[in-house]
Protein backbone atom coordinates (compact mmCIF):
# COMPACT_ATOMS: atom_id res chain seq x y z
CA UNK A 1 0.00 0.00 0.00
CA UNK A 2 2.83 2.53 1.06
CA UNK A 3 4.16 1.76 -2.69
CA UNK A 4 1.09 2.81 -4.28
CA UNK A 5 0.63 5.76 -2.65
CA UNK A 6 4.53 6.94 -3.08
CA UNK A 7 3.87 5.30 -7.02
CA UNK A 8 0.53 7.88 -7.44
CA UNK A 9 2.48 10.80 -5.85
CA UNK A 10 5.84 10.39 -7.64
CA UNK A 11 3.14 10.71 -10.69
CA UNK A 12 1.35 13.40 -9.51
CA UNK A 13 4.11 15.36 -9.64
CA UNK A 14 5.93 14.58 -12.92
CA UNK A 15 2.37 15.19 -14.72
CA UNK A 16 1.89 18.79 -12.70
CA UNK A 17 5.65 19.97 -13.59
CA UNK A 18 4.84 21.96 -17.03
CA UNK A 19 2.13 23.59 -15.23
CA UNK A 20 4.45 24.97 -11.59
CA UNK A 21 6.88 26.10 -13.90
CA UNK A 22 4.26 29.07 -15.27
CA UNK A 23 5.52 31.84 -15.80
CA UNK A 24 5.95 34.15 -12.75
CA UNK A 25 4.61 38.19 -12.50
CA UNK A 26 7.02 40.61 -13.07
CA UNK A 27 7.52 44.19 -11.68
CA UNK A 28 8.93 47.28 -12.36
CA UNK A 29 10.48 49.15 -9.67
CA UNK A 30 10.68 52.95 -10.81
CA UNK A 31 13.03 55.30 -8.42
CA UNK A 32 14.06 58.33 -8.64
CA UNK A 33 16.20 59.83 -5.33
CA UNK A 34 14.81 58.27 -2.11
CA UNK A 35 11.51 57.83 -3.68
CA UNK A 36 10.05 54.31 -5.14
CA UNK A 37 7.35 52.73 -6.49
CA UNK A 38 6.64 49.23 -7.67
CA UNK A 39 3.94 48.38 -10.54
CA UNK A 40 3.23 45.09 -11.68
CA UNK A 41 3.52 44.88 -14.73
CA UNK A 42 0.25 42.70 -16.05
CA UNK A 43 -2.45 44.14 -18.66
CA UNK A 44 -5.18 44.53 -15.80
CA UNK A 45 -2.53 46.37 -13.36
CA UNK A 46 -1.79 48.46 -16.36
CA UNK A 47 -4.73 49.66 -17.26
CA UNK A 48 -6.19 50.19 -13.61
CA UNK A 49 -3.01 52.48 -12.08
CA UNK A 50 -4.25 54.89 -9.37
CA UNK A 51 -2.00 57.80 -10.08
CA UNK A 52 -1.63 57.38 -13.34
CA UNK A 53 -1.05 60.89 -15.53
CA UNK A 54 -3.30 59.53 -18.61
CA UNK A 55 -4.45 55.67 -19.62
CA UNK A 56 -1.84 53.43 -20.61
CA UNK A 57 -3.30 51.91 -23.89
CA UNK A 58 -2.07 48.11 -23.11
CA UNK A 59 -2.84 47.08 -26.95
CA UNK A 60 0.41 48.80 -27.94
CA UNK A 61 2.58 47.24 -25.11
CA UNK A 62 5.80 45.56 -26.08
CA UNK A 63 5.58 41.06 -26.20
CA UNK A 64 8.44 41.22 -23.98
CA UNK A 65 7.36 42.16 -20.70
CA UNK A 66 10.47 44.08 -19.17
CA UNK A 67 10.99 45.75 -22.67
CA UNK A 68 7.79 48.24 -21.30
CA UNK A 69 9.36 48.92 -17.93
CA UNK A 70 10.78 52.36 -19.10
CA UNK A 71 11.26 55.93 -17.95
CA UNK A 72 8.11 57.05 -19.52
CA UNK A 73 5.67 54.19 -18.37
CA UNK A 74 7.07 55.24 -14.72
CA UNK A 75 6.74 58.74 -14.97
CA UNK A 76 2.87 58.45 -16.23
CA UNK A 77 2.21 55.47 -13.91
CA UNK A 78 3.51 57.89 -10.70
CA UNK A 79 3.88 61.22 -12.27
CA UNK A 80 4.45 63.14 -8.48
CA UNK A 81 7.49 60.37 -7.88
CA UNK A 82 10.41 62.62 -8.39
CA UNK A 83 8.92 65.33 -5.81
CA UNK A 84 11.31 66.59 -3.40
CA UNK A 85 14.39 65.10 -5.51
CA UNK A 86 17.18 66.72 -7.06
CA UNK A 87 17.08 67.95 -10.34
CA UNK A 88 19.39 65.98 -12.02
CA UNK A 89 18.09 62.77 -10.41
CA UNK A 90 16.81 61.03 -13.12
CA UNK A 91 14.06 57.69 -12.95
CA UNK A 92 15.67 54.64 -12.52
CA UNK A 93 13.36 51.83 -13.86
CA UNK A 94 14.10 47.99 -12.65
CA UNK A 95 12.55 44.85 -13.84
CA UNK A 96 12.33 41.86 -11.55
CA UNK A 97 10.21 39.18 -10.86
CA UNK A 98 9.01 37.11 -7.91
CA UNK A 99 9.73 33.89 -7.44
CA UNK A 100 7.62 31.48 -9.42
CA UNK A 101 5.01 28.89 -8.43
CA UNK A 102 7.10 25.99 -8.35
CA UNK A 103 10.13 27.43 -6.29
CA UNK A 104 7.23 28.77 -4.13
CA UNK A 105 5.88 24.96 -3.34
CA UNK A 106 9.40 23.52 -3.04
CA UNK A 107 10.20 25.69 -0.28
CA UNK A 108 6.67 25.18 1.40
CA UNK A 109 6.58 21.41 0.99
CA UNK A 110 10.77 20.93 2.42
CA UNK A 111 9.55 23.43 5.64
CA UNK A 112 6.17 21.50 6.05
CA UNK A 113 8.15 18.16 5.78
CA UNK A 114 10.52 19.83 8.46
CA UNK A 115 7.88 20.72 10.95
CA UNK A 116 6.07 17.52 10.87
CA UNK A 117 9.13 15.95 11.52
CA UNK A 118 9.94 18.04 14.52
CA UNK A 119 6.12 17.35 15.49
CA UNK A 120 6.38 13.88 15.58
CA UNK A 121 9.68 13.71 16.91
CA UNK A 122 8.28 15.80 20.02
CA UNK A 123 4.98 13.70 20.01
CA UNK A 124 6.44 10.00 18.95
CA UNK A 125 5.78 8.64 22.51
CA UNK A 126 2.39 9.96 23.18
CA UNK A 127 1.50 9.21 19.63
CA UNK A 128 3.12 5.64 18.83
CA UNK A 129 0.90 3.56 21.20
CA UNK A 130 -2.49 5.31 20.22
CA UNK A 131 -1.66 4.36 16.17
CA UNK A 132 -0.26 0.84 17.66
CA UNK A 133 -3.54 0.17 18.85
CA UNK A 134 -5.92 1.32 15.87
CA UNK A 135 -3.62 -0.96 13.58
CA UNK A 136 -3.63 -4.26 15.82
CA UNK A 137 -7.51 -3.13 16.30
CA UNK A 138 -7.80 -3.73 12.53
CA UNK A 139 -5.31 -6.35 11.96
CA UNK A 140 -2.64 -4.26 10.08
CA UNK A 141 -0.20 -4.31 12.82
CA UNK A 142 3.11 -6.09 12.19
CA UNK A 143 3.86 -9.48 14.16
CA UNK A 144 7.00 -10.90 15.97
CA UNK A 145 8.67 -13.16 13.40
CA UNK A 146 9.29 -16.49 15.91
Amino acid sequence: MPKLISSLLVCLLVLAQPCLGADPTKFCKCTCGQNSTIIEMTKFALSHLPHASQPIDTDTLMPSVCMNCTRLLCGIAEPDLCDGAAVDEEIVPLCFQRDSLQDQLIVNGFLLLVIGLLAWTAMRDRVKPLVDRVWNQYGLGYTQPN
